[in-house]
């Protein structure tokens, strides 16, 4: 990926204001599909390049079959393509919002980590004084 991306505060504002309720159960739906470990694990295999079912198992260590159902849940969710090959089928990310979701949200998960680990540190130093 080497596509830059700015998201400017005044758009998210005017996202925030803009949005119509309606729209909220769908952006909640997102949110579950991003709520699970394992499609987390197949979006960043995904990120990689396309892989094949049989590639994503291995990567993952997990079953074909647990596999294929979460990669079917992604596809009706239009976040991943897929197409076929033979016998082979073969799985991409379809929108990439995804990809920036997960990284500002592990971004800010280690900044709050650390921040807690910075007032732990300080706090058990101050206790030692």
């Amino acid at each position: 990926m080497s596509k830059t991306v700015i998201i400017k505060e005044e758009d998210v504002k005017k996202w925030n204001l803009n949005m119509p309720d309606e729209m909220l159960e769908a952006v909640s739906n997102r949110f579950k599909l991003l709520s699970e470990p394992m499609r987390l694990k197949i979006f960043r295999v995904l990120c990689e390049r396309e892989h094949t079912v049989q590639e994503i198992v291995n990567k993952v260590n997990a079953s074909q079959a647990n596999i294929s159902k979460h990669l079917a849940l992604m596809h009706d969710n239009g976040v991943v393509n897929r197409r076929k090959e033979g016998l082979k089928c073969y799985y991409r990310i379809a929108d990439e919002s995804i990809v920036y979701a997960c990284y500002l949200t592990s971004k800010s998960v280690v900044e709050n980590l650390q921040d807690r680990l910075n007032w732990v540190q300080n706090v058990n130093t101050n206790l030692h004084n």
